[in-house]
């Protein structure tokens, strides 16, 4: 008897061992290959709760290997390299099923309203099928007080979370769910908020759901926005309200409470069970789902990445910086200017000078940047003579008037400004097109020029990635790209040249699908940074050749965590001048730094909202403390408003000497 116990101890040790690992290991799946640095916000309070997270960036789909591997998936929706190239497929909807059949967890993070319409039909269809009971709403939930501002989001009490907390914390942007049993809900968005979208407007008692739960099969369900799953990064940012109260802690309390609830499963009995099931279909959606069969295994080649919390790269210091930067920081207003171009008349040019110059005077900026609208002058196709003439005269307007100030001057190229009248594709259409290059490098030389003229003026010229280029942050396969990739990837003998003949045939459809089932995305991504490296290395040889001190800047809208602006970044860097880059992510340099940019400079860009809150020495120590100062933009909102008590208001930040 004694033998036969010890046999059962020692089997029921060796089965708790061998399920244990897969009880704390959680699958991460981003539709919208975003950046691991990106995610860590994401994963954070999983990794609290006792998970490892693993992130596979460059399969974002489901194989049977993970259902052996993994207790939790977390599916995050958006867009990705095309619109539907790497969304849920067939396959995928089928390994989820799977999935809560044997008890794991699922944790779907859809995309809010607008944007990711079609990841937001695929997960309801799924729901349906799997007799959720909840359905994703198209309309995010706004706050009564802030008409376009989040919601604040309350937890439910009665739901099962341990350890949530009683006040509202804000969680980034969600969109109202559907429940069939108010029993579901986790959270909901607190009192007076209202959804509201074309035509509608609805205001609930009690707030909406946004997050929900239900029990289906033997496993358990959790659907959120991704900006709610991610909203803990919110709380750290200079620009968030949330990191100078306790609605921060309330954040990190609620998402902590769900990940620990994933893996209590005796918890989960006050959250309803599915109901009746819908049929699966597929056929009516805005876009065809690929009709893929799951993977045994990740191709070979597919990297997973464990999320772990990194202690930011230890940075070598600066060099080459400016004196003036150094003593003042650099506090920069950034806008369009439109008053450069060359059909504007010269007195009213003057006369938006004059405004401009009252706001840089109020504000105490140092720093002006816009676009120099030099397409005309760079590419004789693009304008005519007298447009070229007219540009050039305009700056010379723009340089005396700011001569008289201590305003300094970065003029930019817009990659949307490239585009010549007989073009019947937009410029900006590939990262790669040659055309794109050729005029940019174009318009660079004539704008290094213009400062070998300024030397005390002008202390940089740069490019500014906006709205037009967002899409070049995933891997692109346009034609352009896709030769220029695959000659890359040839010369570091990563593939022979019998493969890449037969890859240079594949057409443009099937060339995505081709590099995720061959696992060389990773390679592909890593080997068109290395050509846009090459070419903006080249560029900076031409500005060193016209004016050995003269900085480059770039200038974003989002994060520099996307393989072309890392690649673009270190090519114009160089050990004796750092590169400037104004970007709205506080990271900023920890990301460069880590994709080999060490020699950087970051301006972070402010939120009106926040200088408006008027706490000027925190702000003041966070942008001239770990940054290289600030920017404000664009500036043509700031003269359409009550610019001038903002202006006034920035004037209090101020570096500590």
């Amino acid at each position: 008897m004694r033998t036969i116990r010890a046999l059962t101890l020692a089997g029921c040790a060796v089965w708790l061992a061998a399920c244990q690992p897969q009880a704390r290991r959680l699958l991460l799946i981003d539709e919208a290959f975003t950046q691991p640095a990106d995610l860590d916000a994401t994963g954070r309070p999983w990794r609290d709760a006792g998970y490892h997270v693993d992130y596979r960036q460059y399969y974002p789909h489901l194989t049977r290997e993970d259902l052996e591997r993994y207790r939790v998936v977390m599916v995050l929706g958006g867009r990705g390299p095309t619109a539907a190239a790497d969304a849920l497929d067939v396959g995928d909807l089928a390994i989820l099923t799977e999935w809560t059949q044997r008890g794991g967890v699922v944790v779907l993070g859809y995309p809010t309203e607008g944007g990711g319409a079609f990841d937001r039909w695929l997960m309801n269809r799924w729901l349906a099928w799997s007799g959720a009971g909840i359905t994703i709403g198209d309309f995010a939930v706004r706050s009564g007080n802030a008409p376009r501002s989040p919601a604040r989001v309350q937890p439910v009490l009665t739901a099962g979370l341990r350890g949530t907390g009683f006040d509202p914390f804000p969680a980034g942007t969600s969109n109202a769910l559907l429940v069939d049993d108010e029993a579901q809900a986790l959270a909901r968005a607190g009192e007076g908020a209202f959804v509201q979208g074309p035509g509608l407007r609805a205001q609930r008692r009690g707030g909406v759901p946004v997050v929900a739960a239900s029990r289906v099969g033997n496993g358990l369900v959790v659907v959120a926005s991704r900006s709610a799953l991610g909203a803990v990064g919110d709380a750290d940012t200079v620009n968030g309200t949330a990191a100078r109260s306790a609605s921060g802690a309330g954040t990190r309390q609620f998402l902590l409470a769900v990940a620990r609830f994933t893996r209590r499963p005796a918890e989960w009995a006050r959250i309803p069970t599915a109901g009746d099931r819908s049929p699966l279909r597929l056929s009516s959606g805005p876009l065809p789902v690929p009709a893929r069969s799951p993977r045994a295994r990740p191709p070979a080649g597919v990297v997973v990445e464990r999320l772990a919390q990194r202690a930011p790269p230890s940075l070598p210091a600066t060099t080459g910086v400016p004196p003036w930067v150094v003593r003042q920081g650099l506090r920069a207003l950034e806008g369009d200017f439109p008053a450069l171009q060359a059909t504007t008349g010269a007195m009213a040019r003057l006369a938006a000078l004059d405004s401009l110059s009252t706001i840089l005077d109020v504000g105490a900026f140092n720093v002006l940047v816009t676009n120099a609208h030099a397409a005309p002058v760079a590419d004789s196709v693009v304008g005519g003579r007298w447009e070229r003439d007219a540009l050039r005269a305009a700056w010379q307007q723009v340089a005396g008037r700011l001569q008289a100030t201590s305003v300094r001057w970065i003029p930019l190229v817009l990659p949307r400004d490239l585009g010549s009248r007989t073009d019947t594709v937009p410029i900006t259409a590939c990262p790669l097109d040659p055309a794109l290059w050729s005029r940019l490098a174009s318009s660079i030389r004539v704008l290094a020029r213009l400062a070998a003229e300024h030397r005390d003026l002008i202390p940089a010229v740069g490019i500014s990635l906006d709205e037009s280029t967002r899409g070049w942050g995933a891997p692109p396969f346009c034609d352009d790209a896709w030769q220029a990739g695959l000659s890359a990837l040839m010369r570091d003998s990563t593939l022979t040249r019998e493969r890449s003949t037969r890859l240079k045939d594949v057409p443009i459809a099937a060339r995505y699908d081709s590099l995720l089932e061959g696992g060389l995305l990773a390679a592909y991504d890593s080997a068109v940074a290395g050509v846009v490296l090459q070419r903006a290395a080249n560029i900076r040889s031409d500005l060193r050749r016209l004016r050995r001190d003269l900085l480059f800047a770039v200038v974003l809208d989002r994060s520099p965590a996307d393989w072309f602006t890392l690649g673009l970044v270190r090519g114009v860097s160089t050990p004796e001048t750092p590169t400037l880059v104004f970007s709205p992510d506080p990271r900023a340099r920890a990301l460069l730094g880590s994709g080999g940019a060490t020699n950087v400079l970051h301006i972070l860009r402010l939120d009106p909202s926040v200088v408006l809150d008027g706490d000027a020495p925190r702000l003041s120590h966070a942008v001239f403390g770990a940054q290289t100062g600030f920017w404000l933009g664009p500036a043509e909102s700031l003269l359409a408003g009550p610019s001038d008590s903002l202006a006034r208001l920035v004037r209090r930040l101020t570096k500590e000497r």
